[in-house]
């Protein structure tokens, strides 16, 4: 469980460097604004999408260690709210991509793969 915190905290810290570089590219880069504005929306949904899979993963393990017999839920509807509520203000802002916001929702889910990758090999070595 140790590496579940160390991977969400290294894939929060890489999604904040490329959102950072994406604020530099939507002040300097105006031709770019909607892609850019989608794609920084699509990663800050989808780092509080990661991060609060991340929590409920938590919670399951907890839940199966204490063997408890109450009912466990994963936030899947919450989660899916979420995606709906960025693509809809997408949608209806002309300013917002929506190839861009659905491009950064998976791009942190997508950096948990090789940020894992990293941290296991470090943690066998």
């Amino acid at each position: 469980m140790d590496d579940l915190n160390s991977i969400i905290s290294a894939t929060t810290r890489t999604t904040f460097l490329i959102l950072s570089a994406l604020f530099m590219g939507w002040a300097f880069l105006s031709d770019y604004r909607p892609i850019i504005t989608g794609l920084i929306l699509g990663l800050a949904v989808g780092l509080v999408y990661t991060r609060f899979l991340s929590m409920k993963v938590r919670g399951l393990v907890e839940h199966v260690v204490s063997q408890q017999e109450r009912r466990f839920s994963f936030g899947f509807l919450t989660r899916i709210c979420l995606v709906l509520l960025v693509i809809m203000v997408a949608v209806k802002v002309e300013q917002v991509s929506v190839l861009g916001v659905v491009i950064g929702l998976f791009v942190p889910q997508l950096l948990t793969i090789p940020i894992g990758i990293v941290i296991g090999t470090r943690n066998k070595s």
